[in-house]
């Protein structure tokens, strides 16, 4: 079970990844260390998976951002990770239960690019069927998991 410091830490660190131990101890009232081994734990745990830059495909030429629906028999999607490995251009790759067997985030400079994208795709023999769906906007990317969140499912639950 998470504190509330450590609901705190999580908030702070998916905020400002960058944060350092003194300026994340400052924000929630403990001492560097007392934030490092809390981090340290919540990173062993699972908890906190890794840091990243979160970067901008637009402002390095990626003017087009798809989301691709592929149909496939159960075989080739126990694959589908590996099948579309050699893909750059496929930022997110999720197998699915239901209609779609899975759902791809690409990203292509034109519309040509994306043709291309799609046509490697193809050629992988990870589906025979796609459904291509162009992203005009993205109102929320990478939002917080939040306490209050965690509180209200668990609520709704009845756990």
């Amino acid at each position: 079970m998470l504190d509330g410091k450590d609901w705190q830490l999580l908030e702070a660190l998916q905020r400002d990844a960058r944060l350092g131990f003194a300026e994340l101890g400052r924000l929630v009232r403990l001492s560097a260390p007392a934030v490092a081994e809390r981090v340290r734990r919540l990173e062993d745990a699972g908890v906190i998976s890794g840091y990243r830059a979160t970067v901008n495909p637009r402002r390095l030429g990626y003017a087009l951002s798809a989301m691709v629906r592929l149909r496939c028999d159960g075989a080739t999607c126990a694959r589908i990770g590996s099948l579309v490995a050699d893909i750059p251009e496929v930022l997110e790759c999720r197998r699915l239960a239901g209609e779609d067997s899975a759902l791809l985030h690409v990203v292509a400079m034109s519309t040509g690019h994306l043709e291309s994208v799609l046509d490697r795709l193809l050629k992988t023999g990870a589906s025979n069927s796609t459904t291509t769906l162009i992203v005009l906007q993205t109102p929320h990317e990478n939002r917080p998991l939040t306490r209050a969140m965690w509180n209200a499912a668990m609520a709704m639950s009845g756990d």
